[in-house]
């Protein structure tokens, strides 16, 4: 699950945010009456009606000694009848449960099918009233024709929207087997979990006994899909609409890409790479993709994706133009749903509080891939942003531990405490024991709970017995615990002996008041680097090293593989050697410290000089925010014309207009057509907004009337129309 959701919160509000994390009800592992075995699902859907009638049969077993009553959670439908075989069983509905009275007691290991029916009445589930209120649908739901998508019906199923489209026992941890029938608009096509066993047109019977194939309202379709695999409620999917099909193979498996009829012609840049990404993730995890086929769909009413199992439904704004493909390509997102099949799906989560062990691997597989995909330094940059992403919460919301027991609505797990944060734990795991022992170990996790809800000492015990190593002490720290080390760290070389001095400051609940910390420490010369192993273990810890002449500079952790913040003050020598020297994320920081020297010529010329000639995009652009006060219009349109990266050319044009307005209209207004690049156009037009003039107003006029991905030119030329037409 990727859902992408702004969430603006003061910073102020972060205490009183903490302790109600710790407020929350606490919420130990599942214990149910039924496991259920089989799903069959049969749904009749009344579009112009916005409405549907269902018949769900469900298979179970008795896990008590004796039950009086079977439960399923049901919402916002109504029940209308329930049958056991032919008879008629007594129920009623409360609370979103529908509580059934057997005809007599029911005991340990019987089986039973229940069916019921029930239908919508054209009520929807707001998404709101269950803390969803960044998704449009939960449940099942209609969407009306606009200019993003066609008329279309969709199921969303995560956390808890299976309830609200067919009775269940709506918890990760009961899986069972499915049939999902829809009948449908005959010009409509359906998609659910596992394999297309049936599609029927539906005949009208005339008077005279005749039977044709009815036209216009009356005709419709029935599909019937069918997984005989174990499944869990959230990754139930049903979706209806006029949707064109790709078919694309993964070796002897189909997979296909359901997109709407206006975005088949750039669906390929979407979706290109999925057999590639399958490969890849076989590769890593050691476990072929273990479903029978593998859909993608698109969908309005969310941001992100969701795993859906063989069917994943992805925003319909993954759909891209190759003009698109550098600023918002897909396959990051394509990667982490497709490692989903894998882990949260092949393997489900035992509860939610245990949900890193689906989120983590699913985001830590985006880095692995675009680490393959792009190489090392970018997959630096992936990682480095990741961190930034729960830094941010963890400074402006909250800090807890992954595994939190404490909640009140299962999305509040979701959260980049197990997203990014989880990504770069995992990332250190593998540090720790090596590349081979890592994909062994996920390897035999996989197999050993294939189908299973695993909880989190169930990984821990497989990660120790695969290493041979206990490492219980990293999953306390990283798991069990909250924040993260915050290390200030200093160097003074003397009499041919340099000592480092690192205290561990970090404070706050439930975070470790030290670490134990294996890290790696760099010395910089002027023609080599020379690389210590050391291990920190307590709150003040101090490392001397023999050396004959004073490093350059320290670098600590220097292929930055560790979750840490570091305070470490470093002089501007240190700093212009540094920004040449070091890795991409450390010559980024150095740029950006570098903004502190700016009354120094050496400083000026340095980034100057990075801000065009550095190897990494992520360094010029870092380069160019600090230097841009001091850069001249001949050096900014130079570096525009040289740069091929989109993001530092966006900058070149934010900050030449801030400083160099004149010469900055001219570049803008001669390049604004010619750029390659959506976001750098938005930006020039965002510009013209503030230092353009009435003649550019029918330019952007019509530059507003073009599609765009996520609407980014349209939004731009409105707020710059308003400014213009204003002045």
């Amino acid at each position: 699950m990727k859902q992408l959701f702004a969430l603006f919160i003061l910073i102020g509000l972060a205490n009183s945010q903490t302790a109600d994390l710790y407020k929350r009800p606490f919420h130990g592992e599942p214990k149910f009456d039924i496991d259920v075995l089989h799903y069959d699902i049969n749904l009749k859907i009344n579009d112009h009606e916005k409405s549907f009638y269902g018949k769900t049969s469900v298979e179970f077993l008795i896990k008590r000694s004796s039950v009086d009553t079977v439960r399923f959670d049901t919402e916002t439908f109504r029940v209308t009848g329930v049958y056991d075989d032919t008879s008629s069983l007594s129920y009623y509905q409360q609370n979103g449960s529908l509580i059934i009275k057997p005809l007599s007691p029911l005991y340990k290991d019987e089986k039973r099918t229940y069916t019921i029916h029930y239908q919508s009445d054209g009520k929807v589930a707001d998404p709101s009233d269950y803390n969803m209120g960044g998704v449009r649908v939960l449940g099942l739901g209609f969407f009306d024709e606009s200019e993003d998508n066609p008329a279309l019906v969709q199921t969303h199923s995560f956390p808890e929207g299976a309830r609200h489209w067919f009775p269940s026992n709506d918890h990760p941890a009961d899986k069972a087997t499915s049939s999902i029938i829809t009948t449908v608009r005959s010009d409509w096509k359906v998609l659910a979990n596992g394999v297309l066993k049936s599609k029927t047109t539906n005949w009208k019977k005339l008077s005279n006994g005749m039977r044709i194939r009815t036209e216009g309202s009356g005709d419709s379709t029935t599909y019937n899909w069918e997984l005989n695999l174990p499944n869990s409620t959230y990754l139930y999917v049903m979706v209806a609409g006029p949707f064109e099909v790709i078919q694309d193979y993964h070796g002897d498996i189909p997979m296909s890409y359901w997109v709407y009829p206006k975005d088949k012609k750039h669906a390929k840049h979407s979706f290109h790479r999925t057999p590639e990404i399958m490969r890849f993730f076989e590769d890593e995890y050691g476990v072929p993709y273990p479903w029978p086929k593998m859909d993608q769909i698109t969908i309005p009413g969310i941001g992100g994706g969701a795993e859906s199992t063989t069917a994943t439904i992805l925003g319909e704004k993954t759909i891209h133009d190759a003009k698109a493909e550098k600023d918002f390509p897909s396959h990051w997102l394509v990667a982490h749903e497709a490692a989903h099949q894998w882990w949260g799906d092949y393997i489900t989560m035992q509860n939610w509080h245990h949900a890193w062990l689906n989120e983590s691997f699913a985001t830590y597989g985006e880095y692995l891939y675009s680490s393959f995909l792009y190489g090392e330094e970018e997959g630096k940059i992936n990682l480095w942003k990741k961190k930034q992403s729960y830094l941010n919460e963890y400074r402006n919301r909250y800090s807890r531990p992954m595994m939190h027991p404490y909640w009140e609505y299962p999305n509040q797990n979701f959260d980049s405490h197990i997203y990014p944060r989880g990504a770069a734990v995992l990332h250190m795991l593998r540090q720790i024991v090596g590349d081979n022992k890592f994909k062994e170990f996920q390897e035999v996790f996989l197999t050993k709970y294939a189908f299973g809800n695993p909880n989190t000492n169930d990984l821990i015990d497989v990660v120790n017995e695969v290493s041979e190593k206990d490492l219980t002490w990293f999953f306390k720290q990283w798991v069990l615990s909250a924040g993260h080390p915050q290390l200030n760290i200093a160097s003074k070389w003397k009499d041919d002996v340099l000592t480092l001095n690192v205290n561990q400051t970090q404070i706050g609940r439930k975070t470790p008041t030290k670490y134990f910390l294996p890290a790696k420490v760099a010395f910089y010369y002027k023609n080599e680097v020379i690389v210590d192993e050391i291990l920190i273990d307590r709150k003040r810890s101090i490392h001397r090293f023999e050396m004959k002449k004073e490093p350059l500079f320290v670098r600590f952790d220097p292929d930055n593989d560790l979750l840490i913040e570091v305070d470490q003050q470093l002089s501007l020598n240190a700093l212009l050697s540094k920004v040449k020297r070091d890795n991409v994320i450390g010559r980024m920081e150095a740029a950006t410290e570098l903004s502190k020297f700016l009354d120094d010529p050496k400083t000026v010329r340095t980034l100057k000089r990075i801000a065009v000639h550095d190897r990494s995009w992520f360094a010029r652009n870092a380069a160019l925010k600090s230097i841009g006060s001091e850069m001249s219009s001949k050096e900014f349109l130079i570096a525009y014309i040289r740069e091929k990266h989109s993001q530092p050319r966006r900058t070149i044009i934010s900050k030449m207009s801030a400083f160099h307005s004149e010469d900055a209209l001219k570049l803008i207004r001669k390049y604004l057509n010619r750029d390659d690049s959506y976001i750098v156009q938005a930006e020039m037009i965002k510009q013209l907004g503030n230092i353009g003039d009435k003649s550019d107003i029918s330019k952007i006029e019509t530059l507003k009337k073009e599609w765009s991905p996520r609407k980014i030119i349209q939004q731009s030329a409105t707020k710059s129309l308003l400014k213009l037409k204003d002045n």
